[in-house]
């Protein structure tokens, strides 16, 4: 009977333990990117998906095609 007492506070305790370690906020930074806005309509978007025409930022071809033309 003994054992059996141990054997389940072990496990109370290992499953307490890995509920808290679960529970912590993570400690990663959210990576931050670096955003621009169109030329076009003014809308933010982040500078690896904007469209790069002739020095200018456009949030979608669309833009890039009217404001040129």
């Amino acid at each position: 009977m003994k054992i059996f007492f141990l054997l389940v506070s072990a496990g109370l305790v290992w499953w307490i333990l890995r509920t808290l370690r679960d529970s912590r906020p993570s400690t990663a930074k959210p990576k931050i990117k670096n955003m621009v806005s169109c030329d076009y309509c003014g809308l933010h978007v982040p500078e690896d998906e904007c469209i790069r025409q002739n020095g200018h930022n456009y949030c979608s071809k669309e833009h890039a095609q009217k404001d040129s033309g």
